[in-house]
């Protein structure tokens, strides 16, 4: 049975290994996810939760998440990233409050069975970004600051902050100050168990709608929320990821929050053809994961993992660089 997650977190001699791109991996067994839902595909078909007969899709994700474990992830993420009230109501036949959370309870549950009781589930959340499609631009719009987005994140908060199959709650890949403010303005009433914010940032090394980081250090110095344990990015540029947790170690010391820290692959995303390009990774960078991991250590990581175009292998490589260290 998995040792209670904050008294993990107590042991700052401890890395959470984190798992990989999961959008990747099951694109790379054979699931078609393209569409407005991504990942969540799978799971809105009758015939995946029809255990009475062998599926495919079913399968793939299962494979998906033992192929992470088999790895060394200890920290893995419900399917749940593209999985919001608004998203799902747009684009399935999806209506009712009572629909969507079973549609979530069965994601979450078939996501714990496939990880088992050892292992920690994060209830991934995807940014109001990923509704509208814009994680690399952080661009909401003329009146970002006027989007109720506690009314956005609220219907797959309340059910992971209900779920106890979820360990800690992912808000993942903010890319606008506002929506960030909106979070760490939520008290206990509203977020009610452990839970995490990973932003987004460009090569410039600024939240991708272009906020310095030190417009946001003050935001997380006065965070509403003693449950908030850990901060950090993802989807973010190997080249960066270093520089940025370096600032976030420096700036943030006395929060007394852990880091974390995902990036990508190292192959670079076109915005208008929707594509990723130069698929060289690591090499063409000159860095490699035990480079890498010795810096995310020495700048307070707790978990480290992988973001977009990253794989098991890639898993892999950062779980022997920790245990190496």
């Amino acid at each position: 049975m998995r040792q209670p997650l904050l008294e993990v977190l107590r042991d700052t001699d401890r890395i959470l290994v984190m798992d990989g791109g999961q959008g990747t991996e099951l694109e790379n067994r054979g699931m078609n996810i393209s569409g407005p839902i991504w990942s969540t595909v799978p799971f809105t078909k009758k015939e995946f939760w029809n255990f009475e007969h062998p599926y495919t899709d079913r399968e793939i994700v299962n494979s998906m998440f033992k192929a992470y474990i088999d790895a060394g992830a200890q920290l893995l993420s419900t399917v749940t990233y593209q999985t919001s009230y608004r998203t799902i109501c747009t684009h399935t036949d999806i209506r009712m409050r009572t629909q969507y959370d079973q549609l979530l309870d069965r994601i979450v549950g078939f996501c714990r069975q496939c990880i088992g009781n050892d292992r920690y589930l994060v209830g991934s959340i995807g940014p109001y970004a990923a509704h509208v499609g814009a994680e690399y631009t952080g661009d909401y719009g003329p009146k970002p600051d006027e989007i109720d987005y506690w009314q956005y994140f609220e219907p797959q908060v309340a059910n992971f902050n209900r779920n106890d199959m979820v360990d800690i709650i992912g808000l993942e890949t903010v890319p606008n100050v506002h929506e960030l403010k909106s979070i760490l303005s939520w008290d206990e009433a509203k977020i009610s168990k452990p839970f995490y914010v990973s932003l987004c940032v460009g090569d410039d090394g600024k939240l991708r709608d272009g906020t310095p980081l030190e417009h946001l250090v003050p935001l997380f110095t006065s965070r509403s929320n003693k449950n908030l344990l850990l901060v950090g990015i993802n989807c973010c540029s190997l080249s960066i990821s270093s520089q940025v947790l370096s600032y976030l170690n420096k700036n943030l010391v006395s929060t007394s929050m852990g880091l974390l820290v995902y990036p990508n692959s190292g192959e670079i995303y076109d915005h208008k053809t929707q594509t990723w390009s130069k698929p060289t990774g690591l090499d063409s960078h000159g860095l490699s994961w035990p480079s890498l991991v010795k810096e995310y250590k020495q700048f307070g990581a707790r978990a480290i993992g992988g973001c977009c175009r990253t794989t098991p292998l890639d898993i892999q490589e950062i779980c022997k660089a920790i245990e190496s260290r």
